[in-house]
């Protein structure tokens, strides 16, 4: 298979020099363990997707790990949450040894526990999420996008070879974007069969396969909109309770993200309602049953899928940077002014509207000034995604910037 350089590489090159154990955490097939055999090329290979590898980690878990040639690789950890108590003595049992052990996880929800507990101060852990629009486009540039004055100069990039509604149709995992050939709405239904199949039933107690298949279709339909829990609740027949344990394993599981409204309250900000998306939108139109880019692009939720496009390639490019997801949130107001993304970087708040058109216009940027109200920050210009050709000039030292300047 065709290798698409990660621009996470060097996040994760840099953890293993600091860590005994790198964690590298992301939604199935988005390329963990290729982007290990990269940057670990003469480490050892074990996954625990192989039953004998299982249950020798289960049931032999010190044998296991002494016998494996260091540096190694254990695909798929979470299988084996007893074996994060036995990774802990081997670090200490070497511990100027950096980068001894790499592992790889789809499901951080049930990981976490154990790292925290047996692993604090011993593993650095990296979040990988699927292909990046610049990795898509062999772009080298890795800067995460803080839609500065010099960001916009000194972003250069590559000619769009794609329609962005066939980018946004086929998502985000590496093996579509390696394989034209390849039934995208084929490889769709595979996906979310195995990902109920293996995943959430164990890790959201899924008793009622049918009905969380309904769920998750009707959270598909309300991507980039308000979440409402007890409406999905009403509409699947389920307690709240269950709703918010299916969505809490979704969202740790980097399937969908839950934007959160900018206050000047971080309290508030963590129990008001957020907007949900998510961040393959390959996944979420194939849960929506479209069957094509021009259905997408011709469907009510067009705006929604493209906005969450943009919000999905604004995370990855931080985390593939550092490693971190950024500070981002929503703003919306009694007087009806709405800015769909405010990153927030120290005191500097920059307003992001997003807007499917080929044109930006003036009145696009109308509801940042309302980021002026909030003591302690300083408003930016802001900028106007849309499908314009190349960066315009807006009122008030805003911008119009092309998709592929994310």
């Amino acid at each position: 298979m065709d290798y698409i350089p990660r621009h996470l590489a060097s996040v994760v090159q840099e953890t293993a020099r600091t860590f005994p154990v790198t964690l590298v955490t992301g939604p199935r097939q988005a390329g963990k363990t290729t982007l290990l055999s990269h940057v670990a090329p003469d480490a050892s290979y074990t996954t625990l997707d192989r039953l004998d590898a299982l249950e020798a980690a289960e049931q032999e878990p010190e044998r296991f790990l002494r016998a494996l040639p260091k540096p190694a690789v254990i695909d798929e950890v979470q299988y084996a949450p007893d074996l994060f108590r036995y990774i802990k003595l081997e670090s200490d049992a070497h511990p100027r040894s950096k980068g001894r052990i790499l592992l790889t996880g789809s499901q951080r929800f049930q990981m976490m526990q154990g790292v925290d507990e047996s692993l604090a101060g011993r593993a650095g852990i990296v979040e990988m999420l699927g292909l990046s629009l610049r990795e898509l486009r062999r772009d080298p540039f890795d800067k995460p996008f803080v839609p500065t004055v010099d960001y916009i100069e000194g972003r250069q990039p590559k000619r769009e070879t794609e329609d962005i509604w066939t980018t946004i149709f086929r998502g985000d995992l590496p093996e579509l974007a390696v394989d034209p050939a390849m039934s995208i709405t084929r490889y769709y239904d595979s996906y979310i069969e195995t990902y109920l199949r293996r995943d959430v039933r164990d890790l959201a107690h899924v008793g009622d396969l049918a009905k969380f298949n309904r769920f998750i279709r009707i959270v598909a339909r309300a991507h980039g909109q308000m979440l409402n829990k007890s409406d999905l609740a009403d509409k699947i027949d389920a307690s709240f309770n269950t709703v918010d344990r299916w969505l809490s394993v979704l969202e740790a599981s980097s399937i969908v993200y839950l934007l959160r409204p900018f206050t000047a309250s971080t309290t508030k900000r963590l129990v008001k309602t957020p907007k949900l998306y998510f961040l393959n939108s390959g996944l979420a139109a194939r849960l929506c049953e479209c069957e094509s880019p021009e259905e997408l692009e011709r469907s009510q939720q067009a705006g929604a899928f493209f906005e969450g496009f943009v919000l999905s390639e604004i995370v990855k490019s931080f985390l593939n940077a550092s490693g971190s997801i950024p500070s981002l949130y929503f703003y919306r107001d009694s007087n009806g002014r709405e800015i769909d993304l405010v990153i927030e970087r120290g005191s500097q708040l920059f307003p992001i509207e997003i807007k499917k058109a080929e044109i930006a216009r003036p009145a696009d940027t109308r509801a940042f000034a309302a980021l002026d109200a909030f003591k302690g920050y300083h408003r930016q210009p802001g900028v106007v995604v849309c499908r314009t050709n190349s960066p315009l000039p807006l009122p008030d030292d805003a911008w119009a910037l092309p998709v592929s300047y994310l």
